[in-house]
């Protein structure tokens, strides 16, 4: 089964649950070396960046969400990557599917886009620091 990292919207286990019900949440886990930014598009992203992380939650996920994944991520991305990628989760490496957007411009968040990441990122007790950082997303 294909492992997804979901750092945005689909990490809302309410919101993944309505796209792919079969998709079971393998917990928290995280990219060192990245940042969390908001695109021009108004979609989440990560971007390199030396000594800072970005949490979210993987996802096993059954082939067929694999496809409906990408029309959720796709919905407000052109300039995507859909890549594989180490995560850290329960103290293990572990490759999962990331999308990155090929831009690192920033903008405001997209509502649809931005929707119940903060519900998610309290459901699944991210670090305070963390919260905080995506707080300054929401508040532009």
């Amino acid at each position: 089964m294909p492992i997804y990292f979901a750092y945005g919207r689909l990490m809302n286990p309410k919101i993944m649950a309505s796209r792919c019900p079969q998709a079971k949440p393998l917990g928290p886990a995280s990219m060192d070396g990245y940042r969390f930014i908001i695109t021009t598009e108004g979609v989440p992203s990560m971007v390199k960046a030396p000594g800072k992380r970005v949490h979210g939650v993987l996802w096993d996920c059954r082939i067929g969400d694999v496809t409906v994944v990408d029309g959720a991520e796709a919905l407000f991305r052109k300039g995507l990557d859909k890549v594989f990628l180490p995560v850290r989760s329960g103290g293990q490496n572990k490759s999962a599917i990331i999308y990155l957007s090929r831009t690192a411009n920033t903008g405001k968040p997209h509502a649809k886009a931005w929707e119940g990441v903060m519900e998610a990122a309290e459901h699944w007790d991210f670090p305070e620091t963390y919260r905080d950082e995506l707080r300054k997303w929401d508040l532009r």
